[in-house]
């Protein structure tokens, strides 16, 4: 169910009466070409935090935009002197270890219980 609070904007530049059509048409294209939403989009992007603008609607998408999925953080693994990062797969077979991973410990070597 929509809220009719995001219809609020719209309503309210609908109030005023044909006088200002003409001054809200006009903030609302200069809106539109400088920050790609017109003003009742600012609002509504700025109260849900989303990124919304009815130019998204004229290209066919939804009015707002679904939050993008965070990038990989980057894999870094040793190499000759230095430390290298891929944010894709890791070349090598097997891959090397990460660049944070400790040695692992030297196996122990045998020892008598006691010496004779």
């Amino acid at each position: 169910m929509r809220s009719p609070a995001l219809l609020l904007p719209f309503l309210l530049a609908a109030l005023p009466g044909c006088e200002a059509v003409v001054p809200i048409a006009a903030a609302n294209g200069v809106s539109l070409m400088l920050t790609g939403r017109a003003v009742p989009d600012l609002v509504v992007s700025g109260v849900s935090g989303r990124d919304c603008s009815i130019a998204y609607l004229d290209a066919g998408e939804r009015y707002c935009r679904a939050e993008p999925e965070p990038a990989p953080e980057p894999r870094c693994t040793r190499s000759l002197g230095a430390v290298d990062c891929w944010t894709g797969p890791v070349p090598g077979t097997p891959p090397p270890r990460d660049a944070g991973d400790a040695r692992p410990a030297a196996p122990a070597q045998p020892w008598p219980e006691r010496l004779i």
